[in-house]
């Protein structure tokens, strides 16, 4: 074997390794295990990544085998589209009936109303599930709060969904 070769050989498998990282889901990610598809790749949802859109849609994220997919479900006709192709999908097995059903469900009670609080402990620490990881913090300043979640509330002060300990904000 030759040095080309063997560099090849090495960047393939990197780039391989590296892609099946990145489409698989995140190692700390609670995932909803939905069945085998009518193509026979196994379905989960990202349970983190369920989002009430609207009254009638919910933006969420699944795995089909190891392709990571982003789609938002439309629950009055219990069909979902998939992003950046926007294509409408309608389940055709089980797997995909309970992954649309699962997400729909979810939200069911999920209210869309946001209501205004104050940061009165700065630093405070928004993170990606209560008692998740940190994705930003916040100094004295108001932001939109949604449903609690027990003793935190869901945000997106951050661009992404977030939560924030109610000890940290007053209304």
């Amino acid at each position: 074997m030759n040095f080309n070769t063997i560099l090849t050989t090495a960047l393939t498998t990197t780039l391989t390794v590296g892609m099946g990282a990145i489409a698989a889901a995140p190692a700390q990610a609670e995932t909803f295990s939905a069945g085998t598809a009518s193509n026979g790749q196994f379905i989960r949802v990202d349970i983190d990544s369920i989002n009430r859109a609207s009254a009638r849609s919910v933006n969420f994220i699944y795995y089909l085998g190891n392709e990571r997919v982003f789609a938002q479900a439309h629950c009055d006709t219990r069909s979902w589209t998939t992003f950046p192709e926007n294509q409408t999908q309608y389940p055709k097995s089980r797997a995909t009936q309970q992954m649309v059903d699962f997400v729909c469900d979810r939200t069911r009670n999920v209210s869309t109303t946001s209501r205004t609080a104050r940061v009165i402990d700065p630093p405070s620490n928004v993170r990606a599930t209560p008692n998740g990881r940190i994705i930003c913090s916040l100094e004295r300043t108001q932001i939109e709060v949604f449903e609690p979640t027990g003793s935190w509330y869901r945000t997106n002060v951050c661009g992404a969904k977030g939560y924030i300990h109610k000890s940290q904000i007053q209304f």
